[in-house]
C-alpha cells in the first residue's frame, strides 16, 4: 500500500455526475437539498461543476462545511410490531453532499485493499464477489472435518452489538491510512460527525432541540446509514481478526492431498461472526 502511494482525492466532473446519476432512492437530512436535486443539476454542465468543486473542496483539504452539520436521526423497526425504543434501530440521515463523499471514500478504500489483498479473508461482509451463503456453507464443512477428524473445538457465534454507533474514531482513522487513505478525506467525515448537531424525528415532525454540538468527548461513531459504513467495519474488523490470529487462536489444518497449511479464524458477514477454535491434535480435550 505503501509503495504505490495514497488514493487520490480529486473529485472529477464525469465521477459527480456518474454517481449521482446511479444513486439509489433514499432519504436525507432535510435542511440541504436531496440527492433528486443534485441528480438533475448534473445534467447541466455548469451546475455539475460547481457541484463537482463544492464535493471536491472539503474532500481535498479536509474541513467540515457548517452547512453538512446537521443529522437527523430516525428510529426504524428491527422487527415487525415492536416498538420498544430499545429494540430499535437509529439512522442518521445525513447532508447528501456529505454522505456522497462518503460512499467516494469507501468505495475507493475498499477498491484499494482489494487490489493488496489487505483485508482478512475471514471478512465476507461489505466485499464484492463474497456471499453470506459461501460463508455459511464454509461454516458447515468446517464442522464435517471436524468430526470426521475427531477434533475437539469450539464455535462461538457473536453478534456484535451497534457495531456502527460504537466505532471509535480514532481507530477508525488508523485503519483507514492504513489501507492508503490520505488524511484529509477521512479528516473531513470525521470532523462533520462530532461537529454535528442532532435532531430527532418522530411522527410530530424534526425537533427543535438537538444533541452532540461541542460535546467533550465528542461521540464515537461512524453513523447507520453512511456510505463509507460498510467499508469502515471491514477496514476495523481486520487488524482485530489478525490480532486474534497471531495471539494463537483460530484452526489449522493440513489439507489430505496437497499439505497444505490453512489457518484461519472465523468467518465473519459485517459484524456476525462465527468465531472457531480448535485443539492441535486428537489428544487435546474439549477442556
Amino acid at each position: 500500500v505503501t509503495s504505490t502511494g495514497f488514493i487520490g482525492t480529486d473529485i472529477s466532473q464525469a465521477e459527480n455526475k456518474s454517481g449521482w446519476s446511479r444513486r439509489k432512492l433514499a432519504s436525507a437530512e432535510s435542511s440541504g437539498l436531496t440527492m433528486d436535486h443534485y441528480a438533475v443539476g448534473c445534467a447541466d454542465p455548469v451546475l455539475n461543476e460547481i457541484d463537482s468543486l463544492f464535493r471536491e473542496l472539503p474532500y481535498r483539504h479536509g474541513f467540515s462545511p457548517d452547512s453538512w452539520q446537521v443529522l437527523t436521526d430516525v428510529e426504524i423497526l428491527k422487527k415487525a410490531g415492536v416498538y420498544d425504543i430499545e429494540k430499535m434501530r437509529t439512522i442518521i440521515l445525513m447532508n447528501s453532499e456529505f454522505n456522497m463523499n462518503n460512499k467516494k471514500l469507501g468505495r475507493d478504500m475498499m477498491r484499494n485493499a482489494e487490489q493488496h489483498g489487505t483485508l482478512a479473508r475471514e471478512q465476507y461482509g461489505s466485499r464484492k464477489n463474497h456471499w453470506a451463503i459461501i460463508a455459511a456453507l464454509n461454516k458447515r464443512l468446517t464442522m464435517d472435518m471436524l468430526r470426521l477428524r475427531r477434533l475437539a473445538a469450539a464455535l462461538c457465534s457473536n453478534n456484535a452489538k451497534s457495531c456502527y454507533d460504537r466505532i471509535v474514531n480514532k481507530i477508525a482513522s488508523l485503519a483507514m491510512r492504513r489501507q492508503g487513505v490520505p488524511k484529509n478525506p477521512i479528516k473531513c467525515m470525521f470532523l462533520t460527525l462530532q461537529k454535528a448537531a442532532h435532531k430527532m424525528r418522530t411522527a410530530y415532525g424534526v425537533s427543535q432541540g438537538s444533541y452532540g454540538t461541542n460535546r467533550e468527548p465528542p461521540l464515537q461513531t461512524i453513523g447507520q446509514g453512511n456510505g463509507c459504513g460498510p467499508a469502515g467495519w471491514a477496514v476495523i474488523s481486520t487488524p482485530i481478526i489478525n490480532m486474534m490470529k497471531t495471539a494463537g487462536f483460530g484452526l489449522s489444518i493440513f489439507t489430505s492431498l496437497s499439505i497444505t497449511c490453512v489457518t484461519f479464524l472465523c468467518y465473519s458477514f459485517v459484524d456476525d461472526t462465527d468465531v472457531v477454535h480448535c485443539a492441535r491434535d486428537v489428544y487435546t480435550s474439549g477442556t
